[in-house]
Parts: C-alpha cells; sequence; structure tokens
C-alpha cells in the first residue's frame, strides 16, 4: 500500500470493512457501495492521486490538502467538505493544540485527509474490525462525528478538576507561581474554544445538509453530539470566566499586600521624618550650634529624640492609624 494510503477500506454494510490494497484505489468516483479512504496529507502523492479523479475540482483538492482550517460544512463538487477538530490525545501532546480531520463525503465515497494521528479514528478502525463499525458513508461519518465530540469529555472534565483545585488552593493562600498556571488554564481554555464554536456551526449545518442521507437513528447521533459541544463551548466559556475572576482576585491580593507594605513604610517615614530633619540641622558644623562645650549634650539629645519618637508613635497609635 502506498505510503499515504492509511487505510483503503471497503464497508461491508454489517459493521466491517475490507481492506484493499493501494492498486485498488478508486480511479473514478464510485457510484455504489461504501468507500473510505483515509490519507496522510503531509505526503504530496495523496494530493496528487486525488486531483487525477475525474469530476474533483481542484478547488475542492487544495481546500482539502490546505494548511491551515477551520470546521466548517460547504458544498463542492458531488459531495459535501466536512473539516472538524479533535482533542489531541497523543502521548506527550498538548491537548487544547487540537488535531484537523478533512473530511469530503459523496453518498458512497469518504476521503478523510490528517497530518497527524487522531484517535478518534482508530476507535473506528477497532470498531470495523470487531464487526461493530458503521455500516454506510452516512453512518460513518454520523460515527466519526460523535466520536470526536466524545474523545472531547475527558479533556474538559480535566481542564474543570484543573481549576477547581487552583481556585480552592487561592481560597487558602495566593501565590506567586498560581498567576502562571491560572493563565495556561485560561489559554488552554481559549485554544478550545476558538475551534468548538465554529464546529458546532459546522455540526449543526450537517443536520440540516444529511437529512436525506441520514437514518433517523444516524441524525439523532450527530444531534446528541452537537448538543455535547454546545455543552462543552458552555463549559468553556464558564471557566473563561472563572479564569478572568480568579485572575482579578490575584492581582487584588497582590495589590493588597503592596498597599500593607506601603502603609507601613509611610508610618516609619511619618516617624523617623521629624527625627531626620532635627538630626541634619544639628548636624551643620557652624558657629553657635548649642551643647558644643557640654559633654553631657550628645545624649541628652538622644533621649529629646527618643521621647519625640515615643511621642509620634502614642499620637498615631491613639488616632488609630495602625
Amino acid at each position: 500500500m502506498s505510503e499515504f494510503v492509511l487505510y483503503n477500506l471497503e464497508l461491508d454494510g454489517s459493521g466491517g470493512a475490507k481492506v484493499l490494497a493501494a492498486s485498488d484505489l478508486p480511479v473514478a468516483l464510485p457510484q455504489e457501495g461504501s468507500r473510505w479512504v483515509h490519507v496522510d496529507r503531509s505526503d504530496d502523492l495523496a494530493q496528487d492521486w486525488f486531483a487525477s479523479l475525474p469530476d474533483v475540482p481542484y478547488s475542492l483538492v487544495e481546500a482539502l490538502f490546505a494548511d491551515e482550517t477551520r470546521p466548517r460544512l460547504v458544498k463542492m463538487g458531488a459531495g459535501i467538505l466536512l473539516t472538524l477538530r479533535g482533542v489531541n490525545l497523543n502521548p506527550g501532546s498538548d491537548p487544547s493544540d487540537m488535531v484537523s480531520l478533512r473530511l469530503w463525503v459523496t453518498p458512497h465515497f469518504i476521503i478523510s485527509v490528517r497530518k497527524r494521528r487522531l484517535l478518534s479514528i482508530q476507535d473506528v478502525i477497532e470498531n470495523l474490525e470487531n464487526n461493530e463499525g458503521p455500516e454506510s458513508t452516512s453512518d460513518l461519518v454520523s460515527t466519526l462525528t460523535h466520536t470526536l465530540i466524545s474523545r472531547m469529555a475527558s479533556v474538559i472534565d480535566g481542564l474543570e478538576d484543573e481549576l477547581d483545585d487552583l481556585e480552592e488552593n487561592m481560597s487558602q493562600r495566593i501565590e506567586a507561581d498560581q498567576r502562571s498556571e491560572l493563565v495556561q488554564r485560561r489559554l488552554e481554555s481559549i485554544r478550545l474554544r476558538r475551534f468548538l464554536v465554529p464546529q458546532k456551526e459546522a455540526i449543526n449545518k450537517l443536520i440540516v445538509e444529511f437529512q436525506t442521507w441520514m437514518t433517523r437513528d444516524q441524525l439523532v447521533q450527530v444531534q446528541e453530539a452537537a448538543n455535547e459541544l454546545t455543552r462543552y463551548v458552555e463549559a468553556l466559556d464558564s471557566l473563561r470566566e472563572r479564569c478572568i475572576l480568579m485572575q482579578e482576585e490575584f492581582v487584588n491580593a497582590q495589590s493588597e499586600k503592596m498597599n500593607a507594605r506601603m502603609y507601613v513604610l509611610s508610618i516609619l517615614s511619618g516617624i523617623f521624618m521629624p527625627l531626620g530633619f532635627l538630626t541634619g540641622l544639628f548636624g551643620i558644623n557652624i558657629g553657635g550650634m548649642p551643647g558644643t562645650n557640654n559633654s553631657a549634650a550628645f545624649w541628652i539629645f538622644c533621649g529629646v529624640l527618643t521621647l519625640l519618637g515615643a511621642t509620634q508613635f502614642l499620637i498615631m497609635r491613639k488616632s488609630r492609624w495602625f
């Protein structure tokens, strides 16, 4: 099988699929049965093969193999182009760095394109190997949509749990390192929401466009996926608002600490200002300074400064300055 072909399958209509060789890639759009070809877009040969099929406009090839995409659904050529995003659950990856999956769907043919590995595809393949997978192209679309959305649950729930823990820790004690963690949670929620909002619109449009292709059960499955996605978007909105409130609380706490320190410095400045004035005044070296011939003058001056400082302290204390 060519390196760009990840899976070349013929759905058998009973939940299973027949694995076909690379030489069996379609040379024209299938008009019967249910074919699924899953390719790696990082290989230029994948684009060349798809562009060679008759009745495939070049605008569709460009859209399907574009470097940057966002979730959408649009009619192109003889089918429908559907672009979705799934959470990145590959080992060592950031789940919010979502993986793109592009589908072009006709009644009897689906080509799916990806660059990075998507575990939702693996779930569908395993179900087909166990004869528990989709039975038609429309069933495959509804199954992929539902699987992609279902995979997001653990990520959204994990983000909520992390923010709950951070919120509880901040309620007990606010520390400097919590700010970077809070910023990270907020960025994750923003990155996820960036793709989930247009994906919700694309799936809602999918329900309308595929009404004549899908069975009632398949439509219900897609509608449930859309409802779940709506819940995730609302959860991310809530997370973002909580992050903003917690960030404001962090800033307020830091401001209170700074104000408290500045207040202490102001009190100390208020006490030592007159003392500094007197020591500066009596520190000038000109004639006529009192006490220059008195050996006890220094200790008398220190006693006056101590008495003055204590008096200021008592006056401020009585006035409830601190």
